[in-house]
């Protein structure tokens, strides 16, 4: 498990937007070598979230695109709060440069 305290987000992330980018880009930091298995013969990395300059927009607009796989609970079906039943990827701890 990847701890932290609500005091480890900075005062700025207000949003819940700002919190994917900021959790995303920590989990992206964290486990760059971390993969799972998500079909047959392919291993994707848990996490990767970087910014890409969308050009097929006028005026190119840069987003933070993000995609991430964590288990989950074989009990997690028909529950609301699906957050409850995630499996830990790994127990690397916050970067001191992401707390502030």
């Amino acid at each position: 498990m990847t701890a932290f305290t609500p005091s480890d987000i900075p005062s700025s992330v207000n949003s819940l937007e700002k919190l994917i980018v900021w959790a995303s880009t920590i989990m992206n930091d964290l486990y760059t070598d971390t993969t799972a298995i998500e079909s047959t013969g392919n291993a994707e990395r848990v996490c990767q979230s970087a910014p890409f300059l969308v050009t097929a927009v006028t005026p190119p607009t840069w987003r933070v695109i993000s995609r991430t796989s964590i288990p989950l609970q074989a009990t997690w079906r028909r529950q609301q709060k699906i957050w409850q039943f995630a499996v830990d990827i790994g127990s690397a701890a916050i970067p001191t440069e992401y707390k502030s």
